[in-house]
């Protein structure tokens, strides 16, 4: 018994003298640790501000101003969706003065597909790699523009490499087996019938049901015809 009244003695003056030594801790840096939790709190609190006070209302006007750029863009006035009207900004102006806000991303890709579209290749894949992908059907179109703009170039190499990544970004029924289609198609114009062949199979194996898989046996054909005469 009186070892044991020993033993807990001896715990409770290990228990005291660990809390005397954080006493002391505490009293010493005392003044530091109220300036950390002060910075804490100030920190938390810019973040917040910065969010309700400057955030929000910056993404507010970037797409304000958007607004008529992309009314000019769907009705392919290209030059005005571009640099605007005089009254009204246009995307290059969106995307350099709000880059940091969805709306001012979301330009960026505009920006690219405008340049595509226009046939200003290089000018587009510039932009399309400003743009983040905000879900995996966005990073597939994205990619799949990627892939157009290196195509119209001639970059067939690059191009065959971005259709596989935008086939593979969302798995969709709407986006994979098209991408598929076209990163084939490219490899047939390079002379390599076998991969084409792989990839054109595995339209029709995975996405029987589309457009694309319906009409995969024809370029599974063609690829293969023309492997036999290499």
């Amino acid at each position: 018994m009186a070892k044991k009244l020993s033993h807990a003695e001896d715990n409770l003056g290990a228990i005291e003298h660990s809390l005397t030594n954080v006493e002391v801790f505490i009293e010493k840096y005392q003044k530091l640790l109220i300036y950390g939790v002060i910075g804490l709190v100030l920190l938390v609190g810019v973040f917040f501000a910065y969010r309700s006070w400057y955030k929000a209302p910056l993404e507010e006007e970037a797409q304000a101003q958007m607004f008529a750029a992309v009314q000019y863009f769907e009705q392919d006035s290209l030059t005005l969706a571009l640099n605007g009207d005089g009254a009204n900004l246009g995307l290059l102006d969106v995307e350099d003065r709000y880059g940091s806000t969805k709306a001012g991303n979301l330009a960026a890709y505009y920006v690219g597909l405008a340049y595509l579209h226009t046939g200003l290749y290089d000018e587009a894949i510039t932009y399309f790699k400003k743009y983040s992908p905000v879900d995996k059907l966005s990073k597939a179109l994205v990619n799949g523009s990627m892939g157009d703009a290196y195509s119209e170039l001639q970059d067939y190499d690059n191009a065959v490499s971005y259709y596989k990544k935008a086939a593979d970004s969302d798995h969709s029924r709407l986006t994979t087996p098209r991408y598929l289609m076209k990163a084939g198609i490219l490899l047939e114009a390079q002379g390599k019938y076998a991969d084409a062949t792989k990839i054109y199979e595995r339209v029709k194996r995975d996405f029987p049901d589309t457009s694309e898989g319906n009409e995969a046996d024809k370029y599974i054909a063609r690829a293969q015809l023309l492997q036999q005469q290499q």
